[in-house]
């Protein structure tokens, strides 16, 4: 952006100047007009009344014709602006003939009344600089019929005996004053035009910084709907893979093939995670994560994050640090704060090759202050700020997939905003790095209770589930799992086939896919079940991560799981529906 060596083109300026003067139009007639009426009571005592008061009303009149055409100049937008102008330039020669015309009764004046005529006359010329902004063609067509020839009138002194001192020096200060009248003219024309300039460079900087500022947020919809798309279509067939996996897991195998569906499983899991950095991005764009805040006990937080990563920091060969006083509480989301701390951590931990990671608490000014501190490289100052960006790692040129995607910063970035977290990052290279969270205390409230335990795995024997899914490979995969859950099973691909199902099997629970084909979605199918059968206990599972998505099954009121599902987390969602309902289920027995 180039706005500030932009310069408003000149019919800009004129065009500006059009609106000062029908502005200043509207606010001079009254004190002018007051100004006229003294000239001519001045002059009738000199003169036939009838000539002053013709004089008078012929001045009235035209200064509201100029009052009223320099209303309308602005207006006329299909006039040229150079012709707008000399119009003006027109009415303020008029103008100052007539309040020259007033200076015919000057050699019939007494020199106390020429004096205050002149004083007058010049209070006029004086005030036209702000009028008229100073534009040299529109003062001066009112400045030298108006008063040009009032030195003149001093210095011939006409009908009085000839010019002494007095008459010559104030013909020398009128004329030295109306000097010094075209150089604030001057100047005040140079500040009218700066200022016009700089309210345009305002203006084409204010538009260039919207147009930069749709562009970005063309590209940042644009990268959230790639995202969704990408993500969308690797969780499809990592859902396959992981549902058969775990029904893998569920059989009764041992020796090298439980290593195998071991392996398979872990790599599963890690690829899930990835695609969930990429799921979390998705829900903070699209504002659809509501902090659920509470009074939590810091202390206690941080001692349980600190034996969650324990393991992890020991297995790095690095020492587990944690320092933490006792009582400290903060009103804020626990789960969210966690998976904060979660990401700090295991950034540090990739990071750091000796040394020792530290969890440290400590209460400074009313705000309780939570580190995550290493002993790894450090980040070059240079590049601090952007660590926070998606994607964005530092040393990592050959994208080494065990190093993650690079959106853990970000989502952090994110949570602190929502959350209202203050974020510090202190950095040097080769001293390690400190990363504070700053979080307002409280002293009042019931604190967070700990997080439930996670349920035993169960089995569903004689539950009937549906499954609406238009990738026939996820059906497949599905129906693997939920017969080694001991479920009957039953499938759809469509809205109209999902209804015939419901009406021909009555089924316990429906799993159905967010986007179907043709335009459906699993959100229609389910409405349509409920219309057929009643309502139906029923979980939406998709790999899409649009926002818009997101916020659609949010408003429908659905449960939202997203591929690829785990194992453990689908036993749970169906254990939740089915306790609501009443159906019993029995643990998988060892």
């Amino acid at each position: 952006m180039q706005a500030a060596g932009v310069k408003a083109p000149r019919e800009e300026v004129q065009k500006q100047l059009l609106e000062l003067l029908a502005e200043q139009s509207r606010r001079v007639p009254i004190a002018v007009g007051a100004l006229l009426v003294v000239v001519a009571l001045m002059s009738a005592r000199h003169l036939p009344p009838w000539i002053p008061a013709v004089w008078l009303l012929g001045a009235l009149g035209i200064l509201m014709l100029r009052r009223h055409v320099l209303g309308l100049l602005p207006l006329q937008a299909h006039v040229p602006t150079p012709q707008r102008l000399r119009t003006a330039v027109q009415l303020s020669f008029i103008n100052g003939v007539a309040h020259g015309l007033a200076l015919a009764a000057f050699p019939l004046l007494a020199e106390t009344e020429r004096s205050f005529f002149s004083l007058l006359l010049l209070g006029l010329c004086t005030g036209a600089v702000g009028t008229t902004a100073g534009h040299r063609s529109v003062y001066l067509a009112y400045l030298i019929p108006a008063a040009g020839t009032l030195p003149i009138w001093w210095l011939v002194n006409p009908g009085g005996p000839a010019p002494g001192w007095i008459e010559l020096s104030l013909s020398l200060l009128v004329g030295l004053y109306l000097w010094l009248l075209l150089g604030l003219a001057n100047n005040a024309w140079r500040n009218f035009s700066e200022s016009v300039q700089m309210r345009f460079q305002d203006r084409e900087l204010a538009a260039q910084l919207r147009e930069a500022l749709a562009q970005a947020t063309q590209a940042n919809q644009a990268k959230t709907r790639f995202l969704a798309a990408a993500s969308h279509d690797l969780r499809q067939p990592l859902h396959t893979i992981g549902l058969l996996v775990a029904a893998l897991s569920l059989r009764p195998i041992e020796g090298r093939d439980r290593e195998v569906v071991d392996l398979l499983s872990q790599v599963t899991v890690a690829l899930s995670e990835q695609l969930d950095q990429l799921l979390d991005i998705s829900k903070l764009d699209a504002g659809i994560v509501e902090p659920d805040k509470k009074i939590v006990d810091l202390a206690e937080m941080l001692r349980m994050h600190h034996a969650e990563m324990k393991g992890a920091i020991e297995e790095k060969g690095l020492r587990p640090m944690l320092d933490v006083p006792v009582g400290v509480r903060c009103w804020t989301d626990p789960a969210l704060v966690l998976r904060v701390l979660r990401n700090l951590t295991e950034n540090a931990i990739k990071f750091t090759q000796q040394g020792q990671i530290t969890l440290r608490l400590r209460v400074e000014n009313g705000t309780a202050l939570i580190s995550v501190e290493d002993t790894g490289r450090g980040i070059p100052p240079d590049e601090q700020a952007m660590v926070f960006e998606e994607f964005y790692q530092v040393d990592n040129p050959e994208r080494d997939r065990t190093k993650g995607l690079g959106l853990g910063l970000s989502i952090v970035r994110r949570l602190c905003s929502l959350l209202g977290i203050t974020l510090d990052l202190r950095s040097q290279g080769g001293q390690g790095t400190c990363v504070t969270l700053r979080l307002p205390l409280e002293s009042y409230g019931l604190i967070a209770p700990p997080p439930a335990a996670p349920a035993d795995h169960q089995s569903f024997r004689g539950l009937t589930v549906l499954v609406i899914d238009d990738e026939r490979s996820v059906r497949l995969g599905m129906r693997v799992l939920l017969e080694e859950l001991g479920c009957r099973f039953s499938e759809a691909c469509s809205v109209e086939e999902a209804v015939q199902q419901a009406r021909a099997t009555r089924p316990d629970v429906v799993l159905a896919d967010m986007r179907l084909r043709n335009g459906e979605t699993g959100i229609d199918a389910i409405h349509g079940i409920e219309a057929a059968i009643g309502a139906t206990p029923c979980l939406l599972i998709s790999g899409d991560t649009a926002p818009d998505r997101l916020q659609e099954a949010t408003r429908a009121g659905i449960k939202l799981l997203h591929k690829p599902v785990a194992l453990p987390l689908l036993q749970a969602e169906l254990g939740r529906i089915l306790e609501g309902k009443g159906f019993r289920h029995e643990p998988v027995r060892p």
